[in-house]
């Protein structure tokens, strides 16, 4: 069976010890690695072991759960929130939670909540044998809401988050819609082509024609368009294009 690894940060310890013990007893796909009661011991745990997912209170004092995550830009992990207050609901939503649990747990609510982290790991596990080599094509399956098309990804100019979907612009003024995240097209993409240059946008680097200080850095595309470069993308940026350019004798 696989194994998903899982941190609590939680600044209460019976509801730290309440979790890890309906986990360990209940929901055997998972294995809490480390546990954290507060926001900055939380990201630390975070960057240390690498998780799966992270089961994270909301209401904790000096850094809330919701201000951690504001804090991490590359954000791999699924979350489920915890919380004695329903009036978060929405603003996890929009954080991209993949749950929403009232305390005191209920354990069919937390299964419910572990299958859809499995869910989620196992549809990403999938799309990566999406790719596929077709002769000198390099062609990527697109699920959207009619079907699904076969796309060249030397034709994918760049690619845009749109909540849980992605918006694709391709050669040609053509745009798709697809039914995957942006970090699952930044998986299934050759890093050799492709750099995410903001949290909500990923280029394929052979359309870059131009970068421009405006508005603190962009990019300008070959076929017009402007898209940001985050402050922290800024230097990897610079030098990834660098190991792409062609520097004159």
């Amino acid at each position: 069976m696989q194994k998903y690894r899982a941190i609590i940060i939680d600044d209460e310890e019976d509801s730290r010890s309440n979790t890890k013990n309906m986990l360990q007893n209940y929901c055997t796909e998972i294995e809490v690695i480390a546990e954290a009661a507060n926001g900055p011991e939380g990201k630390q745990k975070i960057m240390e072991h690498k998780p799966h997912v992270v089961f994270l209170d909301i209401n904790m004092p000096g850094m809330n759960g919701f201000q951690m995550l504001e804090g991490i830009y590359e954000r791999d992990f699924c979350v489920i929130f915890l919380t004695a207050y329903s009036e978060h609901g929405i603003t996890a939503v929009k954080a991209g939670a993949t749950d929403y649990l009232l305390k005191p747990l209920m354990l069919s609510e937390l299964q419910g909540a572990i299958r859809k982290v499995v869910q989620h790991y196992e549809s990403k596990g999938n799309a990566s044998h999406n790719a596929k080599t077709d002769g000198d094509k390099n062609l990527v399956l697109i699920n959207h809401s009619k079907g699904f098309t076969l796309v060249d990804f030397k034709d994918i100019i760049w690619l845009e988050a749109s909540d849980n979907y992605t918006n694709l612009f391709l050669n040609g003024q053509k745009k798709i819609v697809a039914s995957k995240t942006l970090k699952e097209f930044e998986t299934i993409l050759p890093d050799s082509e492709f750099f995410r240059i903001h949290r909500s946008a990923l280029i394929n680097v052979n359309y870059v024609k131009e970068y421009s200080n405006n508005e603190g850095g962009e990019v300008i595309l070959s076929d017009g368009t402007h898209v940001q470069v985050s402050k922290a993308r800024h230097q990897d940026f610079a030098e990834f294009i660098r190991t792409k350019s062609v520097t004159p004798k």
